[in-house]
C-alpha cells in the first residue's frame, strides 16, 4: 500500500471518530425524550411547590383516578399509565419515653401493591428489633377506615406474616395520622408485637406537587437515561405511641413525626423500553438530600438534588419550608444552602444555612447514626460513568445552632433531623482523589527527607559527622 494510499484511510479514520465522538456527546447531553416519540408528558415545574399551603385531603392520601384503581374488593392498584413509578407511605420518629431512659427511633413504611415487602424498622436505644413480622402482598383501602383495629377514618392497609397487619387512617378534620400493627386477633396480650401511633400535624404542609400535577424533579436515574419526577406532601408534627415488645415489655414513645406520601412516576419512558419492566431496572434515583429537623418551636424539611448526568435535564429539585406552630407561623424556606462534609459518599457532618421571611438558619448537624447500621452499600457503574459510585442510605442527625426570627434567636442544641440522601462520586473524580492523595504523601515524604537533610547538615556542621568531599 502506497504512502498516499494509508494517508487517505487515516484521514477517513480519524473524520469517522470524531463524528462518532460527536454524535456520542450529543446524545449524552441531550434528554430521554430524544430518544422517544412526542407522547404527552406529566406536567412539572422547575420552581418550588412549596408556595402550595393546603391540607392534604383525604382524596391526595388515595388519589383514585389519578395515580391509582380500587378494585371490587379493596385492592388498589396503579392506572394502565405505565410511568408510575413507586407510591411512598413513609413514616419516620423520634421520641422518648416519659422519664427520658428510652429512645425510639422509628422507620415504618406500608408498601403499595407490586412494590415488594417491607419490614418496620424500630430500634429501641440503638437496637433495632429482629422480631418484626415483614408486610407485602398488596394495599387495601377502606374509605370509611377499619374500626375493630382501631382505624376509624379512611385507612390504607397492608397484610404481613403470621395474620399480622399494619395500616394508616386519616382524620382529615383533626390533622391526625393514626399509624397500627395489629397482631393476628386472639394473640394473647403482650404476645405480639404491637404499635398504636396518633400523629398531630403542624403547620403547613411540604408540598413536592398536588397529585395530579406538576410534580418537581427528584432526580436521574442511574441505570437508564430518564429522570424521575414527585408530587405529593410531608406532614410532620408531633406524636404519641404505644409500644408493646414480646418479651421486652410495653413503652409508652412521644417526640417528632413526618409522613411522607409521594407518588414517583418516570418522566420521559421511552428510554426505559429496552432494559425491562418500567417500574423495574431503572437504577437508583441520583443524588438527592431530603430531610426534616425536629425543635419544640420549629420544623425544617428540605429537598436538594444535583444533576450528576452530562445530560440538559429540567432544573431538579431544591425547596424548604419552617414552621413555627407555637406562633403560627409558616414560610418557605428556598434560599437554603445545604453542605455536606466527610466521605462524599456517606457523609457524616453537614451545614445548613441561609435566609427566610423575617429570619434565618444557621445549623450544623453530626451523624449519630445510618441506615444501613453497617453504612451505605457503594454500588459502581451509572449509564453515563461506568467508573461512576453512587450509595443510598438515611442518617439520623444531631442539630445545633441558632435558628433567628424576628429580634428572637432559638438557641439550638440536640434537635434530631432524619435524612434520606444519594450521593455519586465520578471516575474523574475518584482519579483526582487519587492524586491528591498520592501527591499529599509524596509531599510528606519529602517533608521527612528534608528533615533528616537539614538532621544531617547540622551534625556535620558540628562535626560530629563527615561528609565526602566534591
Amino acid at each position: 500500500m502506497s504512502r498516499g494510499s494509508l494517508a487517505i484511510i487515516i484521514a477517513i479514520a480519524l473524520v469517522v471518530a470524531g463524528v462518532l465522538g460527536f454524535l456520542t456527546w450529543m446524545w449524552l447531553a441531550q434528554p430521554g425524550e430524544q430518544l422517544g416519540g412526542q407522547e404527552a408528558l406529566w406536567p412539572i415545574t422547575e420552581e418550588p411547590n412549596t408556595y402550595i399551603t393546603k391540607q392534604p385531603t383525604v382524596d391526595d392520601l388515595v388519589p383514585i383516578g389519578i395515580t391509582y384503581e380500587l378494585t371490587s374488593s379493596g385492592l388498589l392498584t396503579y392506572t394502565p399509565d405505565p410511568k408510575w413509578k413507586q407510591s411512598c407511605f413513609i413514616l419516620v420518629a423520634v421520641g422518648w419515653t416519659e422519664d427520658g431512659q428510652h429512645m425510639l427511633f422509628y422507620q415504618g413504611r406500608l408498601p403499595f401493591t407490586g412494590e415488594g415487602s417491607f419490614r418496620p424498622r424500630i430500634c429501641i436505644d440503638g437496637e433495632y428489633l429482629t422480631t418484626a413480622p415483614t408486610f407485602s402482598g398488596g394495599m387495601y383501602y377502606r374509605p370509611d377506615g377499619v374500626p375493630e383495629v382501631g382505624l376509624p377514618y379512611p385507612t390504607v392497609y397492608v397484610r404481613g406474616q403470621g395474620g399480622y397487619t399494619e395500616g394508616i387512617s386519616y382524620d382529615e378534620e383533626g390533622r391526625r395520622w393514626i399509624h397500627v400493627i395489629r397482631p393476628p386477633a386472639g394473640t394473647p396480650k403482650g404476645e405480639g408485637l404491637e404499635l398504636y401511633f396518633v400523629g398531630q400535624a403542624l403547620g403547613v404542609p411540604f408540598w413536592m406537587g398536588p397529585m395530579e400535577g406538576p410534580y418537581i424533579v427528584h432526580g436521574a436515574y442511574s441505570r437508564v437515561k430518564d429522570i424521575d419526577i414527585w408530587g405529593g406532601f410531608w406532614v410532620s408534627g408531633t406524636f404519641e405511641a404505644d409500644l408493646t415488645v414480646p418479651g421486652g415489655g410495653s413503652y409508652t414513645f412521644r417526640g417528632h413525626f413526618l409522613f411522607d406520601r409521594a407518588a414517583h412516576r418516570i418522566y420521559y419512558g421511552q428510554s426505559v423500553s429496552e432494559t425491562g419492566p418500567i417500574r423495574g431496572l431503572t437504577g437508583g434515583v441520583l443524588a438527592f438530600s431530603c430531610m426534616v429537623i425536629f425543635h419544640d418551636e420549629f420544623y425544617i424539611m428540605i429537598s436538594h438534588s444535583d444533576n450528576p448526568t452530562p445530560a440538559d435535564f429540567p432544573k431538579f429539585q431544591h425547596q424548604g419550608r419552617i414552621n413555627f406552630p407555637g406562633q403560627g407561623l409558616s414560610f418557605t424556606f428556598n434560599g437554603f444552602t445545604l453542605e455536606s462534609f466527610g466521605n462524599p459518599l456517606q457523609p457524616d457532618g453537614f451545614r445548613l444555612y441561609g435566609p427566610f421571611e423575617d429570619g434565618y438558619v444557621d445549623l450544623e448537624g453530626q451523624v449519630v447514626a445510618y441506615w444501613p447500621p453497617k453504612g451505605w452499600h457503594v454500588n459502581t457503574g451509572t449509564w453515563w460513568d461506568p467508573g461512576a459510585k453512587h450509595t443510598w442510605g438515611r442518617a439520623l442527625i444531631n442539630w445545633t445552632g441558632t435558628v433567628s426570627l424576628g429580634d428572637e434567636v432559638i438557641e439550638v442544641s440536640g434537635a434530631m433531623g432524619v435524612g434520606e440522601f444519594t450521593r455519586c462520586v465520578s471516575s474523574s473524580s475518584q482519579a483526582e482523589a487519587s492524586l491528591t492523595s498520592a501527591l499529599a504523601s509524596t509531599s510528606g515524604l519529602l517533608v521527612k527527607a528534608q528533615a533528616v537533610v537539614e538532621g544531617v547538615l547540622e551534625l556535620a556542621n558540628a562535626g560530629r559527622v563527615a561528609l565526602p568531599k566534591p
